[in-house]
């Protein structure tokens, strides 16, 4: 089976070529919409009108999938923070098949759209100073996000114990406007601060430093 390319016009994503089984050109049935980067599409050296046999087709179509993969990467990147293992994770979802989902990934790494170092460590700074999290939940998010726990661990470390310490102290302030009342009370106030990622000594350590200020 041979194709013709019937149509072909640009959108924010690339190229669009409308393709029709030469056997359908009156009908107009059987037509396909293949997407290719400005790049692809100035190699693929195709005109509007030209006919290509079924395993050039076939060869264009895997071209589009990636092209399209990559251009559905791009525009996540440019809105949020993606870590490689959850941009292949969404891209799977968009009816992207894995390898070109990985192929996309690893192109985004390559431009240096996807740096996880910069990222872990821009992310763990937020949550520690602007959500008052500890190391714990930190982590717990990183690795929700894909993250490696090289690339986590690092990014942990990135954050100086005067800043966790800090975030404790702020938490503290703002849940706990008057002593605990009982044991029990106190008790609940330790497991809160746990579940905001702080471990037991840090939390004794800064609600004894706190209690001064009552």
């Amino acid at each position: 089976m041979t194709y013709i390319l019937t149509k072909v016009y640009e959108s924010k994503l690339g190229i669009n070529c409308e393709f029709t089984p030469s056997d359908c050109i009156e009908s107009g049935e059987g037509k396909t919409t293949l997407l290719f980067r400005v790049s692809d599409w100035y190699e693929a050296r195709l005109h509007e009108g030209d006919t290509v046999s079924g395993e050039q087709y076939e060869s264009l179509y895997e071209t589009s999938n990636l092209c399209r993969a990559i251009a559905r990467a791009e525009k996540m990147l440019s809105s949020s923070d993606y870590s490689r293992a959850k941009l292949i994770s969404r891209l799977t979802r968009y009816d992207i098949d894995k390898s070109h989902a990985e192929a996309a990934a690893d192109l985004m790494v390559e431009k240096g759209y996807i740096n996880e170092e910069e990222q872990t460590k821009r992310i763990a700074r937020y949550f520690c100073l602007k959500k008052y999290w500890g190391k714990k939940r930190i982590a717990a998010e990183l690795m929700g996000r894909g993250y490696e726990r090289k690339v986590i661990f690092a990014a942990l470390d990135a954050v100086t114990p005067e800043e966790y310490a800090y975030a404790l102290r702020r938490l503290i302030t703002q849940k706990f406007k008057e002593p605990p009342q009982d044991r029990r009370e106190q008790d609940n106030r330790i497991a809160a601060l746990c579940r905001m990622g702080f471990s037991i000594p840090e939390i004794m350590e800064a609600l004894k430093e706190n209690k001064a200020d009552y």
